[in-house]
C-alpha cells in the first residue's frame, strides 16, 4: 500500500465520486444511499483515493449486510467539538452481533461464507494512515454504525 499523499479535498465532492460508483448497485435493487456534508464547504487534508475506498469498502459492506432487502445507506460528514470532522457511515442492515463487535477489524476475521476478512482491516488502516480514527458505534435503531474521526 503506497503512503498517504495527503492534499486539500472538498468533501463534498468526494462524496460525489463515491455516490457515482456505489449508488447504481443500490439503487438497481430499489435501495440508495444518501451523502451529506455540513456545511458544504467542508475541506479536508488526506489522501483522496484512501478515503474514498476506505468510504467504498464500508459501503460494500452495508450493501452486502442489507442484501434482501432495498436497504438504506448514510454518509454524514459534518465538524464536532469545535474543529474535529467526523463522517458517519450507517445502514439498516442487520448490525453486527454484540459479541464480534471487538474483533471486526482484525485482519482475516470475518463471518462472511465468502468474505477475506481484509475489508474493514484495510478501511482503519487508510484511515490511520491519514491521521484519524475509525470505530464501530452502537446504530441508533437497527443497522450498523461507523465513525471516521479527523
Amino acid at each position: 500500500m503506497p503512503a498517504a499523499q495527503p492534499q486539500r479535498v472538498a468533501l463534498g465532492a468526494l462524496f460525489e465520486r463515491v455516490a457515482a460508483l456505489v449508488g447504481p448497485h443500490w439503487r438497481a435493487r430499489g435501495g440508495a444511499v444518501a451523502f451529506s456534508v455540513e456545511p458544504g464547504s467542508l475541506e479536508l487534508v488526506v489522501d483522496p483515493g484512501q478515503l474514498e475506498q476506505a468510504l467504498i469498502n464500508l459501503l460494500k459492506n452495508a450493501f452486502e449486510a442489507t442484501a434482501g432487502s432495498p436497504g438504506q445507506a448514510r454518509v454524514a460528514a459534518r465538524l464536532v467539538r469545535g474543529s474535529r470532522l467526523r463522517i458517519e457511515v450507517s445502514d439498516d442492515g442487520p448490525g453486527i452481533p454484540e459479541g464480534l463487535a471487538a474483533h471486526i477489524f482484525t485482519p482475516f476475521f470475518t463471518t462472511r461464507k465468502q468474505g477475506g476478512g481484509i475489508g474493514l482491516a484495510l478501511v482503519r488502516h487508510l484511515i490511520h494512515e491519514n491521521g484519524g480514527t475509525v470505530r464501530h458505534a452502537r446504530p441508533v435503531g437497527r443497522g450498523a454504525r461507523f465513525i471516521i474521526t479527523f
